[in-house]
């Protein structure tokens, strides 16, 4: 609580103070206290307490701001999270800011007032987040947590936190608390696109080969085969409802996400026609896969009058969904899909790149690239070529290949 005192000078001056509390020195990692002063003139001690109350309240409102007395860790709890993290971001991106926040961030910047903060303090947590022992991932088994250690972060993960500190100061700079963004004045951090680790055709065979033997879980059955042939997100398949199956035109109609945090619980949401992250579209199925959905939504439809309570009133009739219609939560499909991969003693590649999987399927067909952009629903062909930049140099390489293998026969036959 902000205290108040004035001091009579003489002459009809009186200087009047604020104490706000305490801030850490990022000189000497002491306290100090936080004091705002001021001089007026008044006629008596009644008009000189009149200006100290309204200088006090003046100081504490909470549209006052006094960037040269505000720590980093205050602005990110007090002014950033509430107003721009709750309110501009998605939940499962807001999740994924707080943890690399609470992780990295914050230690590294915790001493520090947001005035303070230079393009050479972001250099240097950039440089030193390429640092081996700057992963965080926990392990139950001590043997792969202490090989962990060892490992680097990927340049994508750096390339993360550029991105929040960017966001973050972003927002400062927006509220006028700083003057300029150091984040702006730094080069972003390089991303290394490694070689994409997916599925080839005979093994994506065997695979779907191994997923008719799981006929007691025909709901995975359905979204493993629809990851694979859609190049649908994980957020996607969740979002997947009976009544987004168009049987007549053969077409799965992908129009919401769903999402789940600790924080918000389950979040359902439309794919924005617009959007720069994912859009709306319709995608093409097999016969085969629409006779196995229809299969799976009679049974949920007896599942359905025999539950007492459905789940916010039965609005959602998922695919992903239990007896009462709750969905599962988003991480039952990586946790299903490990054991799947052990139990059948298939390659291990992450669940999220069956994705990756379709894409590469269709390049090596010599799909188009912007038919597979408008399948995988990226909003820009470029993210289509950038992350499939290997495997679409190689089909330019086997496509070449076999043009000069025409011509030297046709050639060698004149």
């Amino acid at each position: 609580m902000a205290k108040g005192h004035m001091r009579d000078r003489g002459n009809g001056k009186w200087q009047l103070e604020v104490d706000l509390g305490s801030y850490v020195d990022p000189k000497t990692e002491k306290k100090k206290r936080h004091k705002k002063y001021r001089t007026i003139q008044a006629k008596g001690i009644r008009e000189a307490q009149k200006a100290l109350t309204k200088f006090v309240a003046e100081v504490t409102d909470n549209e006052y701001y006094e960037p040269e007395k505000m720590n980093f860790v205050d602005f990110i709890n007090n002014e950033w999270l509430p107003k721009c993290g709750r309110k501009r971001l998605a939940s499962t991106t807001l999740e994924n800011y707080v943890l690399y926040l609470e992780t990295r961030i914050l230690p590294a910047f915790q001493f520090l007032r947001m005035d303070q903060i230079k393009p050479k303090h972001i250099i240097d947590f950039i440089h030193n987040l390429e640092d081996e022992g700057m992963r965080r991932d926990k392990y139950k088994d001590e043997k792969r947590q202490e090989e962990n250690k060892k490992k680097k972060l990927s340049s994508s993960t750096i390339f993360y936190h550029y991105r929040i500190l960017n966001n973050v100061f972003n927002f400062a700079q927006e509220m006028q608390l700083i003057k300029d963004n150091p984040v702006k004045q730094v080069k972003k951090p390089k991303v290394e696109h490694k070689q994409l680790e997916v599925y080839e055709i005979n093994e994506v065979i065997h695979l779907l080969e191994c997923l008719e033997k799981e006929i007691k879980v025909p709901h995975w059955q359905i979204i493993v085969k629809l990851a694979i042939t859609t190049g649908m997100r994980r957020s996607e398949l969740f979002g997947l409802e009976f009544k987004h199956f168009d049987h007549e035109k053969k077409l799965v109609h992908i129009r919401q996400a769903l999402t789940y945090t600790k924080v918000d619980g389950y979040q359902i949401y439309d794919i924005k026609k617009g959007s720069q992250s994912a859009k709306q579209r319709d995608v093409v199925i097999s016969e085969a896969l629409l006779a196995e959905v229809k299969k799976l939504e009679l049974h949920r439809k007896k599942e359905r009058l025999a539950a007492q309570e459905l789940w916010r009133d039965g609005k959602h009739n998922f695919i992903l969904a239990d007896m009462n219609g709750k969905p599962f939560n988003p991480e039952s499909l990586k946790n299903w899909w490990e054991r799947f991969i052990k139990r059948h003693g298939l390659k291990y590649i992450k669940i999220h790149a069956l994705r990756h999987t379709s894409a590469t399927l269709l390049i090596n067909e010599g799909v188009h690239a912007k038919i597979i952009a408008e399948r995988l629903g990226h909003a820009n062909i470029k993210t289509t070529m950038n992350i499939y930049a290997h495997a679409l140099r190689q089909a330019d390489e086997i496509a070449s290949q076999k043009l000069d293998d025409a011509l030297n026969r046709k050639n060698k036959n004149g």
